[in-house]
């Protein structure tokens, strides 16, 4: 650090170099900024103003503003750079405005994309929309999730007034193509089924493999594929686990999933040796994001492959499900017109599936359309019902999620859907049953069997995770950022005790089954099955982390300006964290720096990088955020600890204004003080740095009494008191 006459940190003491990524980081951070929003020429949404944003072809789509949309468009984020993959019936390209860009004039390929696929039985398969396999089910889709905000619409005989956009009407949409229709069987195959209802199973493993690997336009990766194809075969019944009494065996969720997961060589009850699902789970476990529809018959469950992180634990966080909410009924409003409570789920609940599912609108969804006129494929808009319409919508919100914070892992993004989701209108009583659900509006605290983690709420996301599912370990990148929700870990103690009643449930199983040292020689199939199932989930729970913890990584500071409740200590690596809220549980340091004018409730341990309280103006403007402001003190309600290898940064402005560390537990001192002198002072000025109940041990070489010299001014330390204090002698 060398000395310049004013703004600069005077070494004080024999100080250890500066840590890379301590200081410097701090100031070379950004806060995310995305590409300016596209759309149309006298758009009136402005940044800042979510209502601005609520035009006639925003509110066509009736779910736009259920998942509050707008507040993403408010701040900028309407999908610019982001790429999304979709497995369905194709896109129909004759929706030229609704597929392209003002910046192209709408060019057919610009934003929408077509992925070539083939294999099994099926030759290469363009994304586009074929009428000879075809319907108009990957047109409707697609729609939801990017069809353009271009105030106007296509010249056809719906008119302009049917026009619609999509929630990331900025996104690059690349679109594998199923070869059929939306009619199409997922699950096992009726005696009856025909051409059209039968699926290809190596050609799909291969559509979700050529969609993940698709060359994009701007270079970066696919990171979500959003599936809403095909139907429930009639074999099929996903309302219980097992087969109820009296009905066929093929019934129960877990039958299904027997079926689906059938290793790849071994044949199917149909006798298919290849199974589409292996290679969509291959997918997932590359790194990619998967979402598949709950499904439509009303049941209790999700399909067999939307609850596929039941079945395979190692897959949560890598692949959810989507159920339906209906926004006509139970849906209510904040005076501002922003939703309050989304509306009531509908179609299939989310079931053993509720910690991988989320809830999104399903209810006369209006949006793009083919319809074929004389033999011509013609395009239109049109309204549709299912959650293959919620899929959509929360496939696109996670994919403005993923663009507001492009520090986050694919995970993080999800997560930090799950825990801003907004609650419904029922929940289940003991039996099942809908019930008005007493806290419908709130945001969700730990989701439930009907509605998962309730509804997607762009408006909560936007601010950051609710909570923290477990250790969250983020590397800002470089980025200067915000996080103002309050981030509890409630969910995660709830797991803990659900998952106790599934561990003794699980161990009373294998008891009464004989399964205690493992299966015996005479295992049935489905004796292999449910103990491979309980002992995945076993495994699962062994490794799961019940309390939540933060761990700061990468240069880039990071701003908590909400109630921080969890449980887990929190860690400074690298970059600089700064408590401008309130934090809960203890801090350690051992790189970077961590600053901030809030409260940290735990102890605060600097074992290396530095301890620097408060908030500079320069930093509250670039981090441009209401609830971060200037501020000089730290305040800790428990210990804290400067190490040897640690520091405390001080900066002084004035006889009154510097900053300051104010404990109600201990400080134990060992490390080193830097003091940075920025403004004039007045001889005999006594400056409080540091309180606390009681003090041991001093600054680095600076025992009591001692006198320190800092941009020309020359202090007397003193530990009288149980405080740290400066006084200016010159």
């Amino acid at each position: 650090m060398a000395s310049t006459k004013r703004g600069r940190a005077a070494r004080i003491a024999a100080l250890t170099s500066v840590l890379p990524g301590v200081l410097a980081s701090s100031a070379l951070a950004e806060p995310v900024k995305p590409p300016p929003i596209k759309s149309y020429p006298g758009d009136p949404g402005r940044l800042g103003d979510p209502a601005s944003w609520r035009t006639p072809e925003f509110d066509r789509d009736s779910g736009l503003v259920s998942i509050g949309a707008e507040f993403a468009y408010a701040g900028g984020f309407a999908g610019g750079g982001m790429n999304i993959g979709v497995v369905d019936s194709g896109y129909f390209a004759g929706h030229v405005r609704e597929h392209g860009s003002l910046d192209t004039g709408y060019k057919v390929g610009d934003r929408f994309v077509p992925v070539t696929a083939s294999g099994g039985q099926t030759g290469p398969t363009s994304g586009l929309y074929d009428p000879a396999f075809n319907d108009s089910h990957g047109t409707h889709v697609s729609g939801t999730i990017a069809a353009s905000r271009d105030g106007v619409g296509e010249t056809q005989p719906d008119g302009p007034a049917a026009n619609m956009h999509g929630v990331a009407f900025n996104s690059r949409l690349y679109m594998g193509n199923t070869h059929k229709t939306d009619g199409v069987f997922y699950g096992l195959l009726p005696p009856t089924a025909t051409p059209a209802q039968t699926p290809d199973n190596a050609y799909l493993a291969n559509v979700y493999r050529a969609v993940a690997k698709a060359k994009t336009a701007n270079g970066k990766p696919i990171r979500l594929i959003t599936t809403s194809w095909g139907s429930a075969p009639p074999t099929e019944n996903y309302n219980t686990l097992e087969p109820p009494p009296g009905s066929p065996s093929t019934f129960g969720l877990n039958a299904a999933w027997r079926y689906l997961s059938t290793p790849d060589g071994v044949a199917d009850a149909n006798g298919n040796t290849v199974h589409w699902l292996n290679g969509a789970i291959r997918v997932a476990r590359s790194g990619k994001l998967l979402q598949f529809t709950a499904g439509n018959a009303g049941v209790a469950n999700p399909t067999a492959r939307a609850a596929t992180p039941y079945y395979r634990p190692d897959l949560e966080g890598r692949w959810y499900t989507t159920s339906g909410i209906n926004p006509n009924i139970g849906r209510t409003f904040n005076a501002d017109g922003s939703v309050l409570v989304p509306g009531q789920q509908e179609f299939n609940q989310c079931g053993v599936a509720k910690w991988s599912c989320i809830t999104a609108p399903s209810r006369l969804i209006n949006s793009t359309w083919v319809e074929v006129v004389d033999g011509v494929p013609q395009a239109r808009y049109r309204a549709a019902s299912g959650t293959s319409m919620a899929g959509p919508h929360s496939a696109a919100a996670l994919t403005l999620i993923m663009q507001r914070f492009p520090y986050m892992t694919n995970t993080q993004a999800l997560y930090t859907m799950f825990t801003t989701g907004r609650q419904n209108n029922t929940i289940n009583d003991a039996s099942g049953t809908a019930v008005p659900n007493p806290t419908r509006g709130q945001i969700v605290q730990v989701p439930d069997n009907r509605n998962g983690w309730h509804t997607v709420s762009l408006r909560e996301a936007m601010n950051g995770p609710g909570q923290l599912l477990g250790p969250f370990n983020v590397d800002m990148r470089g980025y200067t950022d915000v996080w103002s929700n309050d981030i509890s870990d409630v969910a995660a103690q709830a797991r803990k005790q659900e998952d106790a009643a599934e561990a003794a449930a699980w161990k009373a199983t294998k008891e009464a089954r004989g399964w205690t040292h493992g299966l015996p020689a005479d295992a049935t199939e489905k004796d292999k099955f449910d103990f491979a199932v309980g002992t995945r989930r076993e495994k699962a729970r062994k490794s799961r982390v019940y309390t939540g913890s933060l761990t700061k990584r990468g240069d880039g500071t990071l701003f908590l300006a909400g109630n921080g409740t969890w449980h887990g200590t929190s860690t400074v690596l690298d970059g600089k964290l700064s408590v401008v809220g309130s934090h809960a549980s203890p801090i350690n340091v051992y790189g970077g720096t961590l600053g901030g004018s809030g409260r940290v409730a735990g102890n605060v341990n600097v074992s290396g990088g530095e301890l620097r309280p408060g908030v500079t103006r320069r930093e509250a403007e670039r981090a441009a955020n209401a609830r971060v402001v200037p501020g000089n003190v730290l305040n800790a309600g428990g210990d804290v600890r400067i190490g040897r290898s640690g520091r405390l940064a001080v900066t002084v402005s004035g006889d009154s204004d510097y900053t300051s560390v104010r404990a109600t537990g201990a400080l134990a001192l060992s490390g080193n003080l830097d003091l940075d002198v920025r403004g004039p002072l007045t001889r005999g000025a006594k400056l409080t740095i540091m309180s606390g109940g009681s003090i041991s041990g001093t600054f680095r070489g600076l025992p009591q009494g001692s006198v320190v010299k800092a941009d020309g001014h020359r202090f007397k330390v003193s530990y009288a008191g149980n405080s740290v204090t400066l006084t200016v002698i010159r």
